[in-house]
C-alpha cells in the first residue's frame, strides 16, 4: 500500500464514520418530528392546527432531506463515486448555507416572532377546540392565559365578565372569584422559561450539527481530490 492510497483509505474510514452520525442525525429529526405529530408538548397543542402541522411537516421533511443526503454520501463514499460525492458536497453546503440562514433571520426578527407567536396563542383562546388544551397546560404549568389572566376576561364565561377558567386557579369553581385567585404567571412566559432551561442543550447540539458539517465537507472535498490523484498515478 503506498502512503497515497493509505491517506486516501484514513479520509474514506473518517467520512464513512462522520457521514453514519448524519445518517443517525437525519433518522432523529424523522422520530422527533413524528413524535411532535402524534404527541409531543402540551404547548404545542395550543397552536392551530395549520401551524402545529406545518411546524411537524418540516421537522420531517428536513430529517429526509438530511438522510437522503447522508445516504447518497455513503454511497458516493462505499463505492469511490466522485460524481455522488460531488453531488454531497453541494448538498451539504447548501443545507449548511440554510441553517445559517435561518439562524440569523430567527436573531434578526426575535421580537417580531414572538409577537406573532403571542397572537397565535391569544387566538387559541376563542378557539372552542383549543379548550382542553388550554386547561390542560394551565392546570400542568400553574399559568393563567397567553400574557396573564386579564387574556381571559371575556371569554371564559360571556355571564360573568370577570370570569377565568377553573384550569387558572387551583379549587373547585375557583375561576368565577377572577383575578382575586388567578395564576399570576401568564402561560407563554412559562414557555420560554421552559425553552430557556433547554437552550443550552439545544445550542451544543447546534454546534456539534455545524461542526459535523463541516468536517463532512473537508472530508467530502480531500476524499474526491484524493481518488482523483490515485487515478492518475
Amino acid at each position: 500500500m503506498t502512503s497515497s492510497t493509505g491517506v486516501t483509505l484514513v479520509i474514506r474510514v473518517v467520512f464513512l464514520f462522520c457521514n453514519f452520525l448524519f445518517v443517525l442525525m437525519g433518522v432523529a429529526m424523522v422520530a422527533i418530528g413524528c413524535y411532535l405529530k402524534i404527541g409531543g408538548s402540551e404547548y404545542l397543542d395550543l397552536l392551530k392546527a395549520d401551524d402545529y402541522n406545518t411546524a411537524t411537516a418540516l421537522m420531517i421533511a428536513a430529517g429526509i432531506i438530511v438522510f437522503i443526503v447522508a445516504f447518497i454520501g455513503c454511497l458516493g463514499g462505499w463505492i469511490e463515486n466522485k460524481c455522488l460525492l460531488s453531488t454531497y458536497f453541494i448538498s451539504v453546503c447548501v443545507i449548511l448555507a440554510l441553517e445559517i440562514a435561518a439562524g440569523v433571520i430567527g436573531l434578526t426578527y426575535k421580537s417580531q416572532l414572538d409577537e406573532k407567536l403571542q397572537s397565535k396563542l391569544k387566538e387559541g383562546l376563542r378557539d372552542p377546540t383549543k379548550k382542553v388544551a388550554w386547561d390542560n397546560v394551565q392546570s400542568k404549568e400553574m399559568c393563567c392565559g397567553v400574557n396573564n389572566y386579564t387574556d381571559w376576561l371575556g371569554l371564559a364565561d360571556s355571564a360573568n365578565p370577570n370570569a377565568i377558567p377553573n384550569s387558572c386557579c387551583s379549587g373547585p369553581r375557583c375561576g368565577d372569584q377572577g383575578a382575586e385567585v388567578a395564576y399570576k404567571i401568564g402561560c407563554y412566559e412559562k414557555g420560554k422559561v421552559l425553552i430557556r432551561d433547554n437552550f443550552y442543550m439545544l445550542g451544543a447540539a447546534g454546534i456539534v450539527l455545524g461542526v459535523l458539517q463541516v468536517i463532512l465537507l473537508g472530508t467530502s472535498l480531500a476524499y474526491v481530490i484524493c481518488l482523483r490523484r490515485d487515478q492518475k498515478v
